[in-house]
């Protein structure tokens, strides 16, 4: 008995009349009324102590608040049932009450002070829930911002596309570029924006297949070369006849931030890119005799907005590394890095491998070709008529130059309101329809799209385009069922979007 009652815990034993047999001082001093809690006492006696005086209250069993008539039938309940639970004093402490039944069908019970444990993890907790609406508020603003921002954003990217088709000299051609060039680093910043949002709204959903590696890496030397020609460095990509299981896309935006992350920190030397077997599966290396950087920081490259010292302002706001290793994660492929100051870094990829093979081609591709000039109207538009309803007039205004220059009929409209006379000006039903998401006074296109196909009485091929970029709506535009844009849109994938549509329709007289 000196050991119990010498015991940290506090310590009790009922009989099988749920009378106290046996406690020892840590126990008794629980109740408000210490000399009461003495051998006989009824269970259900104490039950009522605690709440006369709500000198307890048993988190596991009202966790939404004191209420003594349902306190009453769970505590008694728990201990016929000789459960755990967790219990809170007044004055502050946590105990952990664990009752056993004894052979003789009475109820031992031990009570440990667990105060610190449970500090710790409700400061935890805490943290937690704060870094999360932090990240919440972070993606709510982000947001926000680049709705605001891709608005006019948009309507430059148009008017550039228009200006570029009338433009007469090199000089003008050059210094066009070079604004372009500009645009499309705006342009990227965004994208990075927009798919972290993606990945925060969990509409990003991998589909996995069988993979030759090879279109992807010409397409990495193909989108690359360019900008690595004239850095003056030397991208080398390595063929590969071997066959992956991944998802198209997610791999090649991944190898894609990877490739220009290397090309942008390297400032003279080369850029390697080639695929290894592995006992693991294939690794896609990404090699580059750069600066490199402390291999301590090689977890936090990883993390959104983190940039190495000495980068230059053209290399974004740290979101490229973050987009591939959370695509990684979610492909369930593995992204690591090794780096030394003053040797160059290497990304590593590994993925599944696929028993297929494709004929070889050449031992290795390296860049030199440049890209051709994407300005060029799209063909197969000539002559298609295109229905465009934008709230926003700098846009509609950028939107019909471009359209005209594409050699299209073009009807533009803010809303509802003026649909009809829009209609009227296309001498036809649309052969296609581009549609803002947000229009004004409560309209959305989402909202106006049926309408618009009861009154052409047969329906027509739609494409959504929107600034927005909260979870939200972008989980509401994924359900939309028709192809969604995000602005700012260049013009090219504008004028891809609707010659599919077009195509599709089977427009009489269409260019193929």
């Amino acid at each position: 008995m000196d050991a119990i009652e010498s015991a940290s815990e506090a310590f009790v034993i009922w009989d099988a009349d749920d009378r106290l047999l046996f406690c020892n001082d840590h126990y008794r001093n629980f109740f408000a009324e210490p000399d009461r809690v003495r051998r006989g006492v009824p269970f259900d006696d104490l039950v009522e102590m605690n709440i006369v005086y709500t000198s307890i209250a048993e988190i596991s069993l009202l966790p939404s608040g004191w209420d003594p008539d349902r306190y009453r039938t769970l505590r008694k309940a728990c201990h016929a049932g000789a459960a755990d639970t967790f219990i809170q004093l007044r004055d502050g402490r946590w105990l952990q009450s664990r009752e056993r039944r004894t052979r003789a069908g009475g109820i031992v019970g031990i009570y440990s002070d667990i105060t610190e444990r449970m500090q710790t993890e409700m400061a935890l907790a805490a943290a937690k829930r704060a870094a999360d609406d932090a990240n919440l508020a972070k993606s709510r603003f982000l947001a926000a911002a680049s709705h605001d921002l891709r608005q006019p954003l948009h309507a430059v990217g148009i008017l550039m596309s228009a200006l570029q088709a009338r433009l007469t000299t090199d000089r003008q051609t050059t210094i066009a570029a070079q604004i372009g060039d500009c645009l499309d680093t705006v342009t990227g910043l965004f994208d990075a924006l927009l798919d972290i949002s993606k990945l925060d709204a969990g509409v990003i959903a991998p589909a996995m297949t069988a993979l030759p590696l090879a279109p992807v890496l010409r397409s990495l030397r193909r989108e690359f070369a360019p900008l690595a020609h004239r850095k003056g460095l030397r991208l080398t990509v390595l063929d590969s006849r071997a066959t992956a299981r991944s998802d198209p896309a997610m791999l090649g935006r991944i190898l894609r931030n990877l490739v220009s992350n290397a090309v942008k920190y390297t400032s003279a030397g080369r850029v390697l890119v080639g695929v290894r077997h592995t006992p693991h599966g294939l690794r896609i290396d990404v090699i580059d005799t750069g600066p490199g950087f402390d291999p301590a920081e090689a977890e936090a490259v990883f993390r959104e907005f983190h940039r190495l010292d000495g980068a230059d302002s053209e290399q974004g706001i740290g979101l490229g590394l973050a987009i591939a290793d959370r695509l990684a994660r979610l492909l369930d492929h593995r992204l690591s890095v090794d780096t030394r100051p003053g040797h160059g870094t290497r990304f590593s990829l590994t993925l599944p491998r696929v028993s297929l093979a494709l004929p070889r081609t050449d031992a290795g591709i390296t860049a030199a070709t440049p890209l051709p000039p994407d300005h060029q109207p799209p063909r197969g538009l000539a002559g298609a008529r295109l229905l465009m309803i934008d709230d926003d007039p700098d846009i509609r205004a950028a939107a019909a130059l471009l359209f005209d220059a594409w050699g299209c009929h073009a009807a533009l409209a803010a809303g509802p309101d003026d649909l009809d006379a829009a209609l009227a000006r296309l001498n036809g039903p649309p052969d296609a329809v581009i549609l803002d998401y947000f229009l004004k006074d409560g309209w959305t296109g989402a909202r106006l799209a049926p309408l618009l196909t009861d009154r052409l009485g047969h329906a027509v091929p739609m494409l959504m385009v929107t600034g927005e970029t909260t979870p939200d709506l972008l989980r509401e535009a994924q359900r939309l069922g028709f192809p969604v844009l995000h602005k700012p849109l260049h013009p090219i994938r504008l004028g891809a979007a609707l010659r599919q549509m077009v195509g599709r329709r089977g427009r009489p007289g269409g260019t193929p």
